[in-house]
């Protein structure tokens, strides 16, 4: 059977509350076709938390046949959690384990993948997916730098495959409200809006240690630069704590979990959080395109624990590097501002010249909500701006599949947003306001900065383009 018809049983099948009200869907999944020839074949990349749950929800529309990972105790998991799962559902199959991504990218049967990678392996491993005709699932942030996102889309322009990038607040109606009251004019121009993404945590001095047994360390470093793996267990032999979160203190290290709070590798709380948050806001007021983007970036404050040099390099290399605190201000047409700091409440509050609303992944509140009880959005308005009856977000990938049809978080929209992300990390490593032209994608007047839009792969590790 064909690989589009393999795909072609999937349906939609969602029903969405009444227009005007907050609208959180129920969806019951895709279920799966009665023969293996018309289920998609799935291989899960990168399994940990995030890329683990991805493949879990996934199984509700096909079939997991192959995992892979750098660490042979995540995909051990992973294999373990779906084969429980597809055979709950009558399903017996055989997933192959996997510990160098390129074997699956190999394989002609397999359809499509779920990156659920480390961020600084994402754009290689999809854009090698897609030029093997593979539709992807990638969890975000997509990009690690402005330049990544050039060769992500230019590789996503040359392909007919579907790429979906894993920021689910595109697929929340809580969020898709927000975006529709201010399209309407409810909430009158558009002045200021304000992204709250949380504080980046800070450790002290991580000792050079061995990796686990179970752990490539210099597989999983990938395109970075070829450091040791550091790691200090929390509490260990008297020492202070390295950092707390609410639920108590952890180890720390510079890999898994903690990878985001390393530059080698992400971005902090501005691309974690803010490749959700800055989305958003991006779509609220129509700068989600390509060439689309801030005029500039000022950086209001910042408290870095890690100085950086005159370049924008953290000066030591043995503990978290991420800013601790910051705020800044980016500039975009038609006079709106927006400011994406550590400091608040997480969400995004819009203010308009006739209202205010605020919105994050628990709420959404202000007085244009609550005027809806009497004057509701017109029927119909979720699903036209969804572009159809939403769904959770790995289902709407899959429907994808099915239809070829523009996915709820496309590369266009998501590297957009990211790019802004990106460019306030460089305001806040330099310190200084820098000046973006969002249709040549250069920073103006500016070497030192315009050389931080791209990085340098390890030998070896090449994206081939």
């Amino acid at each position: 059977m064909s690989k589009i018809n393999r795909r072609s049983f999937l349906q939609t099948t969602s029903t969405v509350a009444a227009a005007g009200s907050i609208g959180v869907f129920t969806s019951e999944p895709v279920g799966y076709a009665n023969t293996p020839n018309e289920r998609p074949r799935v291989a899960v990349i990168g399994c940990g938390g995030q890329g683990t749950g991805d493949g879990r929800r996934a199984t509700s529309f096909g079939d997991i046949v192959a995992v892979c990972d750098v660490d042979t105790s995540h995909s051990a998991y992973a294999k373990a959690a779906y084969t429980r799962r597809m055979a709950a559902s009558g399903r017996e199959v055989v997933i192959d384990v996997y510990d160098d991504y390129r074997a699956i990218i190999d394989r002609a049967d397999i359809d499509a993948i779920i990156c659920g990678t480390v961020d600084h392996w994402h754009v290689k491993i999809s854009a090698e997916a897609l030029r093997s005709g593979k539709d992807v699932y990638c969890e975000k942030p997509l990009t690690l730098t402005v330049d990544e996102g050039r060769i992500i889309s230019k590789v996503a322009d040359e392909t007919d495959c579907i790429l979906q990038v894993g920021t689910q607040q595109r697929s929340d109606p809580r969020f898709l409200q927000a975006v529709a009251l201010a399209h309407s004019g409810r909430l009158g121009k558009i002045k200021k809006l304000t992204v709250g993404l949380n504080h980046n945590p800070f450790s002290k001095m991580l000792p050079t240690a061995s990796p686990p047994k179970t752990l490539n360390w210099d597989r999983w470093k990938g395109p970075t630069e070829d450091v040791p793996y550091r790691f200090l267990k929390n509490g260990k032999e008297g020492q202070t704590l390295v950092r707390t979160l609410g639920d108590g203190s952890i180890d720390a290290s510079n890999c898994h979990k903690e990878f985001r709070w390393w530059l080698q590798y992400s971005g902090g709380k501005m691309t974690d959080w803010g490749a959700h948050h800055v989305d958003i806001a991006q779509w609220i007021i129509d700068q989600c395109g390509p060439g689309q983007g801030p005029t500039t970036i000022k950086p209001l404050m910042v408290e870095a624990r890690v100085p950086f040099d005159d370049k924008g390099n953290p000066t030591l290399d043995d503990r978290y590097n991420t800013p601790h605190r910051f705020t800044v201000q980016a500039h975009f047409p038609n006079d709106v501002i927006m400011e994406i700091t550590s400091e608040g409440r997480n969400g995004i509050l819009v203010e308009g010249t006739q209202g205010r609303i605020f919105v994050n992944r628990g709420t959404i509140s202000g007085r244009p909500i609550e005027e809806l009880e009497n004057n509701p959005l017109p029927g119909g308005w979720l699903e036209d701006l969804y572009g159809g009856p939403v769904v959770e977000h790995v289902n709407n990938f899959f429907n994808c599949i099915a239809n070829r049809s523009k996915p709820a978080s496309d590369v266009w929209t998501h590297v957009a947003a990211i790019n802004t992300c990106h460019l306030s990390n460089i305001a806040i490593r330099l310190n200084r306001q820098i000046h973006w032209d969002a249709v040549t994608q250069t920073i103006k007047n500016d070497p030192i900065a315009n050389a931080m839009l791209k990085r340098d792969f390890r030998k070896g590790y090449e994206i081939e383009l």
